[in-house]
């Protein structure tokens, strides 16, 4: 039976977690509340499969990730949270998750998604596919998905300008480039500033420097 770790520190969603599971073959092994709690139980119970809540007391669940990949033979992660942002998506994706689950899916979807993802899938929430798959598609000729702003501050990054030196090249202060910045990752689907002029330069969004 496969053998199924969570880290969860809601008390509801943990419970429905251990109802599911409870009259199906997958067996709970063991239950972390917190990231640290998380990280014991990978070493000592050696789950195939990691049920991870983003929100923990002590820190981002995605750090959990890498920790489980780290481990041969590395369990299976899928994502049980109430984030359905793209930055929170694409991050757990990028750092390795297999499956991305609402928790207001999980009555549904919980015991499917887990058969799916130890049969080779990628279990996600219908709207949650919906937004992976619409990451993909090219704007229209001539679109941009920036601001003609938010374009000048894309192209300073490229040019290894830091905010400071962005806020005056622009008159803003340095606290709006930073929201400026924040609204491009999330247009871009990226979590850093590498990432977003690297994707810049894919789309013809900014020219090379």
């Amino acid at each position: 039976m496969p053998r199924v770790l969570l880290v969860e520190d809601d008390a509801h969603a943990a419970r429905a977690v251990r109802e599911q599971l409870g009259s199906n073959d997958f067996v709970l092994v063991a239950e972390a509340s917190t990231l640290g709690a998380g990280r014991d139980a990978l070493a000592a119970d050696r789950p195939d499969v990691v049920l991870l809540d983003l929100g923990l007391p002590d820190g981002s669940g995605l750090e959990l990730i890498p920790a489980a990949r780290a481990l041969d033979p590395a369990p299976l992660v899928i994502v049980l949270t109430i984030f359905a942002d793209d930055v929170h998506i694409f991050e757990a994706l990028r750092a390795g998750a297999v499956g991305y689950l609402l928790k207001s899916d999980l009555a549904p979807l919980l015991v499917p998604a887990l058969a799916d993802a130890i049969a080779g899938g990628s279990p996600m929430s219908p709207g949650i596919a919906r937004r992976v798959l619409s990451s993909f598609a090219a704007p229209p000729v001539g679109e941009t998905p920036l601001t003609r702003r938010e374009g000048e501050v894309t192209d300073l990054l490229a040019r290894g300008c830091t905010y400071d030196e962005i806020g005056r090249a622009l008159g803003v202060t340095t606290n709006t480039v930073r929201s400026f910045i924040r609204s491009i990752y999330e247009k871009l689907h990226v979590a850093g500033k590498a990432e977003a002029v690297s994707e810049a330069l894919r789309r013809g969004l900014i020219r090379a420097p």
